[in-house]
């Protein structure tokens, strides 16, 4: 281990911050106006009216600012005071959603409150990467009695947080929601090598994800395995390709809009695949729509937003006052580019579909409200390190925290 230091002034954080904040408006602005435009037709169908799913939205919008706000003037490390019921809130929604939610879609995701749906797997997210960031924050210290700190002990730092994502997980896959599954497990990988894990059992489990990936993919594909499960027909057909009218239907209209709309667009409002024959266009297939109306340049804007997200949230993250907060800044980066990449790698046909949201722009409450509250903790980060920078940083906990800290 060795310590990681970026030299970065007061002011060149302000800008920073300033650019994160432009970063997330520019995308909330930007998805907005293009949930206005992809879901019209959709809705004027559905619901007789054109604006019905961009009045949503809006409203949602409306409390994940206030959310973000409030998440912002919080310190975040009253997180760790509370996290056990943070996490065990998670797990109830869980297993709440899978005993009385809704199923739509085959999935049952959902837990309904009148006109109100919220999907518990969004609040699972970050609950897990605030409970990862204290836990493996809390293994570098030394226990009473030990020479070492146990983060690198096989069971400490790395059995015990892997199992309560897999728990998790679990509850998750049953819904089922492969999409986010393969979410948490990456986070939590990165969150274990950012926070210095033992390495051999890191080794062990890349090594073993990467082989049992293969071992799965071949299985499905080659040998028909699971072949009455929708999730290995999905595989199946994208791999081979010859089911483009059937199970492969979305991935196809996508590819179709991203060409229809060439370099320049057809125009804002033009589009002819959000007309249903580009289903759930207003979620998860709402980047394909954008570069059918305004052209390569469309879906390349978002992607550097995104970029730019990313960049922004990491200069601040190593900023942080301690290991929590940085631990806690990484996993919220991390899953904010997870999300986007995947979702890309759904659209462009470059993996199978997943379901997966594009953060900030795809039509759905649950993960704008628990983004937004995600940016505001990364916010509050940026706060108490300017604050530090500056000598003003005073912890209530008055615990000595160990220095940040990222594998050599």
């Amino acid at each position: 281990m060795k310590p990681f230091n970026l030299s970065l002034s007061p002011r060149a954080m302000r800008r920073v911050a300033i650019g994160l904040c432009v970063a997330v408006l520019g995308l909330l602005t930007f998805g907005i106006i293009m949930l206005c435009s992809t879901s019209s037709f959709y809705a004027n169908e559905r619901y007789g009216s054109p604006y019905v799913v961009f009045w949503r939205q809006a409203m949602w919008l409306g409390i994940g600012l206030i959310a973000c706000i409030v998440a912002a003037c919080l310190d975040y490390r009253l997180y760790r005071k509370y996290v056990w019921w943070i996490l065990g809130a998670a797990a109830v929604l869980l297993v709440a959603v899978l005993l009385f939610g809704t199923i739509r879609n085959g999935a049952k995701r959902w837990l309904v409150f009148g006109p109100v749906s919220f999907q518990p797997s969004e609040f699972a997210k970050l609950a897990l990467v605030i409970f990862l960031a204290f836990w493996l924050e809390k293994m570098h210290r030394k226990a009473r009695g030990k020479l070492h700190a146990q983060i690198r002990h096989p069971f400490w730092g790395f059995a015990l947080p892997l199992g309560v994502a897999g728990v998790l997980a679990a509850l998750i896959f049953i819904q089922p929601d492969v999409g986010t599954v393969v979410l948490l497990l990456a986070l939590t990988t990165i969150l274990l090598w950012v926070a210095g894990s033992n390495p051999y059992c890191l080794a062990g489990l890349v090594w073993l994800g990467t082989i049992g990936g293969v071992a799965l993919m071949t299985a499905i594909i080659k040998f028909g395995f699971l072949a009455e499960k929708y999730q290995a027909k999905r595989i199946v057909a994208w791999w081979t390709g010859d089911d483009p009218m059937g199970i492969n239907w979305q991935q196809l209209m996508a590819l179709l809009a991203f060409g229809s709309g060439g370099p320049w667009g057809v125009g804002l409002g033009e589009s002819c695949q959000k007309m249903l024959y580009l289903p759930e266009a207003h979620t998860d297939f709402i980047l394909p729509i954008i570069g059918e109306e305004l052209g390569v340049f469309g879906p390349l804007a978002v992607v550097i937003a995104f970029a730019a997200l990313v960049v922004c949230g990491m200069l601040l993250t190593t900023k942080a006052p301690d290991l929590f907060g940085m631990l806690l800044g990484t996993g919220i980066v991390a899953s904010i580019a997870l999300q986007a990449m995947i979702n890309i790698a759904v659209v462009t046909n470059s993996i199978p579909n997943k379901g997966m949201p594009l953060p900030f722009i795809s039509y759905g409450g649950s993960n704008l409200l628990m983004l937004l509250a995600s940016v505001g903790i990364l916010l509050s980060i940026a706060r108490q390190g300017h604050a530090q920078i500056t000598g003003q940083f005073l912890d209530p906990s008055k615990e000595k925290q160990p220095a940040v800290a990222l594998p050599a």
